[in-house]
């Protein structure tokens, strides 16, 4: 039997064996289904969940789970083809490959004739009497291959320019051994230099003055912190007071052949330098320097294989040292509801089942497309009238326009759809887009765009190490862990692999990702047509990456916890405040993560059987209707107690149990906790601390992800960076390693922190995230004991025995007549620095911050003192979830449950009691409370002039008590608005409830109607109204009509409406009002 006869006949085997192992899994998956019907209303996530632990029993290795979870996907497809239903198809595990070899037999014999040829080149230098211009610039270049780990090309081109350029040169000052001091005498000191690179493909683009630019064709460019290594720094201070005359300096091509000849190493073409034998090798070199511990995945950011940037270089220059706004104005609660603040999104209320929803309008889309044009065309206006959801209009309506078009082929308009069309379902899910703003419709675009990278789906540079041990693999994966592939057989294979990758996966984008890019132009290009959509910058397509390097300081952290502390809100609304900064900060969870946090979602806090309690809060991270996670990797565990500081972990514990306490669902939400707080509430929160204390600035909530997982890079490789771009101590830094980590601090680094940033592999960590990979780097090769022959380093620097012992006197090795370099680097750097303060000047944390003022504020009972105000309750969160708790009560049960739910809201018994009564008597039937009008907009109108009431009440009690005494004698149950006459007194009482209204709500959402709109312009004139109220005219109507209004578009025949878009009463004055009339106390003069 030859080879490839038993080669065809192990694969016939193999694949029996794997379809054997999959109809195994949907035997068990058929008895599970029917002995529990599983259908779209039920909650597929805990059949999913059931289903998944029968697998994971049966199928106890990484590979047979992985076949079953193929026959779990493979069964659900063929029960929704055979039952017409639409249940979510379940994620198959990803497969992740074990490691290339990068340390193979080529590197190995290739690297050592490399390493050996650097002895020689000190030779060479002892054999000179001078060094020339080009002799300094050809050995920097050198040392920074063979000493600094600088190995990318285009880093290396960069340096070169760099040394023909100001040669500006930073100054770094880290903390001793001992980690507690930052003095000269304990300190470490780096040089810095800073590169800019400009790249086709992959960087950041900076709009200055916030101007938008297509930038598709232009270039971008990448940052590289490069901490040159000592025996670089020796060449760099000869150059200090050099003049270079770019004319007589050598090529960079040039200086790579003429160094390779002189070492004997191969260069075979001078065009292409990144060949040469040089720069392919030298990691062998440094990789094995006596004091050096980089691990591989910085090795490989360093030799450019994986691409990644750090901040651009004014952002890094004032990093921690940024100038913060003094006396800014107070932050005010109302004002985090306003959505013409930041231009973000809002919610509706609308509760759609979407998965199912999305997978089966595109399913429909696509059927209507295989029949004719006109038959499709007919098929489109019958679903835009099933389904008027404002994201599903759009879709529809742009395949409608793309069917006008005669040139348009159906089965490209069908790819076109099924190209973009569930992502943009699923991520415009209940968001109410003619609200959205530029910055929205990128976000999502992004999202799409990088879901055609597959998640992960791809040929990973950073490997999972293979004694990783399967625990650890699952944190990567919830739905069912990463599984390993078989190594490839040829060593060969493995060979090609290690020494031809150049660049990551970016290089290689995939033509979809090219094709969704150009899908989502020519969409977007239809929604600002036909829906006045804003310009929206597109940076991707043509296999670029535009990436938004940003850091926030610790210092604009604390200053930002400042400003919370001091801000007018009350106690629970700042700690609520401070909470989600703090979550923000260090944990780098998406926006909506943390909206979605529901208060089940929090693990470890309760009390053990011995009755102890136990407080090690961790957030288990899982699909919610208001959380999508992007991919299965997203579901993920935050260890909550090792990334907070101990006391964000009180104000977080402290949120949690006021919540749980009130009976919220989420987290961060008031009143009946039903729904979270807004998008708009976490990105205005964000934007007005920032413009108030920083003025310009590019930061977005975005920022705050790109904080955690860059700062939190350091704090996992244990480095030094962490005592000043970070504010952490060395306690805390050792609990997070061993919170992330556990016992897998060498193996699972880089792997542990893409599982906490809900990344399947390192690579989209480090391109997206990580920017202080390259300092980092730096820092960790700055260690080497480098050490030149006395001679040689005083006719590079011209300082001899001594100058050296004045700097140090344990520099100079008798013995072997060589220098120490890293004992005079202090001495080189104080004179080739540029700056006098060191960068990222640590910015020292008080022991009494502000938070922990806050904190301290509620642990001993000292909360600030509640304005004299005419509620009966101050916080009116609070009473509504009281009167919805005690409303769901059976009318017999109220009066004795009443204590308990009082206690249970905050609510003191007499408070309790008055309002029970006050709501009572305003219904006739067993309500407390009239229903919240729906639509998140409603809801931030509600909650603004409800927090406008209540400063009144305490202000100007009087005039608030007069709108609601008009207010009780206008009103009725059975409408929503309120109603005057035409008599002087009655004009005059419109005139002060109006006054006040407009105080309240905004003028723009109030209307007034007449008979006529004249006759409303008329008496807004008269009674000096604010302009920007509404007018309206209603068919004979004898007086005026108050309202407050929402804008509705008609969408059937059977409405009314005389326009498209129309204004209807929004049932805010009504609610607001019966709500004010209970919380209101009585007049008792």
């Amino acid at each position: 039997m030859d080879n490839a006869v038993a080669h065809q006949l192990r694969e016939e085997n193999r694949s029996k064996s794997h379809e054997a192992i999959k109809n195994e899994a949907k035997v068990l998956i058929a008895s599970y289904v029917d002995d529990n019907h599983i259908t779209t209303e039920i909650d597929l996530v805990e059949c999913y969940q059931a289903i998944d632990n029968v697998l994971k029993v049966r199928f106890d290795t990484a590979h047979t789970y992985y076949l079953a979870r193929q026959g779990f996907l493979a069964f659900i497809r063929s029960y929704n083809k055979k039952n017409g239903t639409d249940l979510d198809e379940p994620v198959v595990p990803v497969i992740a490959e074990r490691d290339n070899l990068i340390i193979s037999y080529d590197w190995m014999v290739n690297g050592a004739q490399v390493s050996l040829a650097s002895q020689q080149m000190i030779e060479i230098w002892q054999r000179k009497r001078k060094f020339s211009n080009n002799d300094l610039i050809e050995s920097a270049l050198y040392c920074s291959m063979m000493y600094g780990g600088l190995n990318d090309i285009d880093a290396l081109k960069a340096l070169y320019q760099w040394l023909l350029g100001e040669r500006d040169i930073y100054r770094l000052q880290l903390p001793g051994a001992d980690q507690s001091s930052i003095s000269n005498a304990s300190s470490e000191h780096l040089a810095l230099i800073l590169l800019s690179i400009y790249d086709d493909n992959y960087g950041c683009s900076h709009r200055k003055g916030h101007i938008l630019e297509n930038v598709s064709t232009t270039s971008l460019q990448r940052y590289v912190e490069y901490i040159p290594d000592d025996m670089t720094l020796c060449f760099l201070y000869a150059l200090k007071d050099k003049n270079l005359n770019r004319e007589g300096v050598k090529s960079f091509e040039t200086i790579i052949s003429d160094t390779c000849k002189k070492l004997k190493l191969q260069n075979k073409d001078k065009s292409k330098p990144h060949l040469s034998q040089l720069i392919k090798y030298a990691n062998y070199h440094w990789r094995q320097m006596k004091g050096t511990d980089i691990d591989s995945a910085l090795s490989i950011v360093r030799q450019g294989k994986i691409k990644t940037t750090g901040l651009s270089i004014n952002e890094l220059i004032n990093y921690n040292q940024e100038a913060i706004g003094s006396n800014p104005p107070p932050l005010n609660w109302s004002e985090l509801f306003v959505a013409s603040y930041s231009g973000l999104s809002k919610r509706s209320a609308n509760k759609n089942n979407y998965p199912s929803f999305s997978k089966n309008l595109i399913k429909k889309v696509q059927d209507a497309l295989k029949g004719s044009r006109v038959s499709a065309i007919s098929h489109i206006e019958l679903l835009q009238q099933d389904f008027a959801q404002p994201n599903a209009t759009r879709l529809l309506g742009w395949v409608k326009s793309l069917l006008s078009d005669s040139n348009s082929r159906l089965d490209t308009i069908s790819k076109y759809v099924g190209c973009i069309g569930r992502d943009w379902l699923m991520l415009t899910m209940d968001e109410t887009l003619d609200e959205w703003s530029d910055d929205d419709f990128e976000a999502i675009y992004e999202e799409i765009i990088q879901s055609k990278i597959k998640d992960g789906r791809k040929s990973s540079l950073l490997k999972k190490d293979s004694d990783f041990n399967d625990e650890a693999i699952s944190n990567i994966n919830e739905d069912g862990g990463i599984i390993e592939n078989e190594v490839p057989d040829s060593p060969s294979v493995l060979n090609e692999l290690a020494s031809d990758i150049k660049v990551s996966y970016l290089d290689q984008l995939k033509d979809t990702q090219k094709f969704t890019y150009g899908r989502l132009r020519a969409f977007h290009d239809y929604q600002i047509e036909y829906y006045d959509a804003p310009y929206v910058y597109f940076p991707w397509g043509n296999k670029r990456q535009v990436i938004k390097a940003s850091m926030i300081s610790p210092r604009i952290y604390h200053a930002m916890k400042e400003y919370l502390v001091t801000s007018d809100l009350d106690y629970e609304q700042k700690n609520l405040c401070l909470v989600v900064l703090n979550l923000a900060y260090r944990t780098g969870m998406r926006i909506k993560e943390l909206i979605g946090i529901k208060v089940a979602d929090v693990a470890d806090i309760y009390a053990d059987e011995h009755g102890q309690r136990i407080e090690q809060p961790q957030i288990w991270l899982r699909p919610n209707r208001y959380r999508r996670l992007k991919s299965s990797s997203a579901s993920r565990l935050i260890p909550v107690d090792c990334l907070l500081k101990q006391d964000e972990l009180e104000q977080f514990i402290q949120l949690y149990y006021q919540q749980k306490r009130l009976k919220r669902r989420y987290l961060f939400s008031q009143g009946s906790g039903d729904q979270p707080l807004p998008s708009v509430f976490f990105s205005n929160l964000m934007k007005l601390i920032w413009d108030r204390l920083l003025g310009e600035h590019d930061f977005t909530f975005h920022s705050f992800r790109h904080t955690a997982i860059s700062q939190l890079a350091l704090v996992l490789r244990e480095s030094s960076l962490v005592q000043v771009m970070t504010d952490y101590n060395n306690d805390q830094c050792e609990k997070i390693v061993k919170g992330i980590l556990g016992y897998h601090k060498e193996q699972g680094a880089w792997f542990g922190l893409a599982s906490l940033a809900g990344h399947l592999t390192c690579d989209t960590t480090f391109e997206h995230y990580i920017h202080t990979a390259h300092l980092l780097a730096g820092e960790q090769l700055s260690r080497a004991c480098l050490q030149l022959p006395i001679t040689v380093l005083e006719l590079i620097t011209g300082l001899g025995y001594s100058a050296i012992y004045r700097q140090d006197k344990t520099a100079y090795d008798a013995t072997t007549k060589t220098v120490q370099l890293n004992k005079i680097r202090p001495y080189l750097l104080k004179k080739i620095a540029s700056n006098k303060v060191p960068l990222f000047k640590n910015i020292d944390e008080s022991e009494n911050n502000a938070s922990q003022q806050l904190l301290n504020d509620s642990l001993n009972g000292s909360k600030e003192s509640i304005q004299k105000s005419i509620f009966i309750h101050p916080k009116y969160a609070d009473v509504i979830g009281f009167l919805e708790d005690l409303q769901k009560l059976n009318i017999n049960s109220r009066n004795e449950l009443l204590p308990e739910i009082a206690i249970r809201h905050g609510i003191s018994l007499n408070e309790s009691k008055c309002l029970y009564l006050r709501a009572s008597e305003l219904f006739d039937d067993d309500r407390l409370l009239l229903g919240r009008p729906k639509g998140n907009k409603n809801q931030e109108v509600i909650i603004r002039a409800l927090d406008r009431a209540y400063q009144m009440s305490t202000k100007n009690p009087e005039k608030l008590r007069m709108f609601i005494e008009i207010f009780a004698h206008k009103h009725n149950l059975n409408n929503s608005s309120i109603h005057f006459g035409i008599k002087e007194t009655q004009l005059e009482m419109l005139q002060s409830f109006m006054l006040v209204g407009c105080q309240l709500i905004d003028a723009s959402h109030w209307q007034v109607r007449a008979y006529s709109e004249q006759v409303v312009s008329d008496v807004k004139k008269d009674l000096s109204l604010n302009s920007s109220i509404r007018v309206g005219a209603r068919e004979n109507f004898h007086g005026y009509e108050v309202r407050v209004v929402q804008k509705k578009r008609k969408r059937s025949g059977k409405n009314l409406a005389i326009t498209d878009d129309y204004y209807a009463s929004s049932g805010v004055l009504k609610y607001l009002g019966y709500l004010l009339i209970v919380l209101i106390k009585h007049d008792n003069k």
